[in-house]
């Protein structure tokens, strides 16, 4: 099954095609000459978004008429680009609008794939540079939707692996207590066969879900006991939770990707800073300390004492070593280990294009800038 809507933009070059072949035919013109033909049969050339319009910070919208992406620059909060997922999440905008979640989407690095969980099955879309927006271009779903003893059967959890080449995802079946099935398919066929990558337990989830948790601040989700990744090599990786009760942190451990943080945030390597709280209360003390890979915790101190102007979220910047603070109605720069004060940057994220309809702006980390 593939998507049913179709632009004007895709339509148009069909449509130009046939009536430049009509014009010919009616004129009395004969066959092209060779260098038109080749001209004619020549691949168009692939078109893609500047790597600085898909940085920055991302803010993810949600509304009665659709789903949007917002990329801000992180030094003014000026727009940089708006993207459309509406297509991608049709059937939610359609009937409930605010229940296109944000975790149920995956990304490839590039953005230039997504995949959003949908009816047991998974929509698969292409980001259109010409639109901004992401058509459906296909579904993935499993061949039985239920089975006598096990119930219904769903793909899950998606998410592409390192080199944007597979889009993973979980084989779950309802009431099953054997594992799951963690499987992929190709970017490039996402309906054909999927392929078996290796088993993880029941209801595992991703790390992109925790991270969206994490940077987005949302309540207090329990969240799940396992999460999966997919290394460098690509090999499935499944990372177990641990609750350290003498520290109060939350996090999850495996041997190849380490530590990744559930109730705090991660910054330069081995550095991390919490823990926090999800009922977006506020603090003062900004608390820095070292987590090994095995989630062995050191060197437990504040960083930052926020006496006159309390700190309500954090995103660290990976790209220039430091974290982005809200305290406030203001955004600031922190630079860890610093003895000099938050620099102000801007007070509010402004638009260019404000996505219509659309409310509950979540802002969901800082993204550097993907190079090929």
């Amino acid at each position: 099954m593939t998507g049913e809507k179709v632009t004007l933009k895709r339509i148009a070059p069909v449509f130009l095609t046939a009536v430049l072949a009509l014009t010919a035919c009616s004129s009395g013109e004969g066959e092209a000459a060779p260098e038109e033909a080749s001209q004619a049969n020549a691949e168009p050339e692939e078109t893609t978004l500047p790597a600085e319009e898909l940085s920055g910070l991302l803010v993810h919208h949600k509304g009665a008429r659709g789903a949007f992406l917002t990329f801000h620059d992180v030094e003014d909060g000026t727009q940089r680009s708006l993207i459309d997922l509406t297509d991608l999440a049709m059937a939610e905008t359609a009937s409930m609008g605010i229940d296109v979640f944000w975790n149920k989407f995956a990304f490839s690095s590039d953005f230039k794939f997504a995949a959003y969980e949908h009816d047991g099955g998974l929509r698969f879309g292409e980001l259109n540079t010409e639109t901004y927006s992401y058509d459906w271009t296909g579904t993935v779903k499993p061949e039985e939707s239920a089975t006598f003893s096990s119930g219904s059967v769903e793909y899950l959890s998606p998410q592409f692996s390192p080199d944007d080449n597979q889009l993973w995802f979980e084989e779950q079946l309802e009431h099953s207590e054997e594992d799951s099935r963690i499987l992929s398919v190709d970017v490039t066929d996402p309906e054909g066969e999927p392929e078996h990558r290796g088993d993880a337990p029941s209801g595992i989830g991703t790390i992109h879900r925790v991270d969206s948790r994490v940077m987005s601040g949302q309540g207090n989700w329990r969240g799940p006991d396992n999460v999966y990744t997919i290394t460098e090599d690509n090999q499935l990786e499944v990372l177990e939770r641990v609750k350290d009760e003498e520290t109060g942190l939350d996090y999850f451990v495996g041997d190849t990707t380490g530590v990744v943080p559930w109730n705090f945030v991660k910054g330069a390597p081995g550095q991390f800073f919490g823990p926090i709280n999800f009922d977006r209360s506020t603090f003062t003390e900004l608390h820095s300390l070292s987590v090994s890979e095995d989630g062995t915790v050191s060197d437990d101190g504040i960083d930052l004492e926020a006496t006159g102007n309390s700190i309500s979220r954090m995103w660290p910047d990976k790209e220039h070593n430091r974290l982005i603070l809200l305290a406030g109605n203001s955004y600031f720069a922190y630079t860890p280990g610093s003895d000099d004060e938050p620099l102000a940057l801007f007070d509010d994220l402004t638009y260019e294009e404000r996505p219509e309809g659309a409310y509950q702006p979540e802002i969901l980390g800082v993204y550097p800038a993907h190079k090929d």
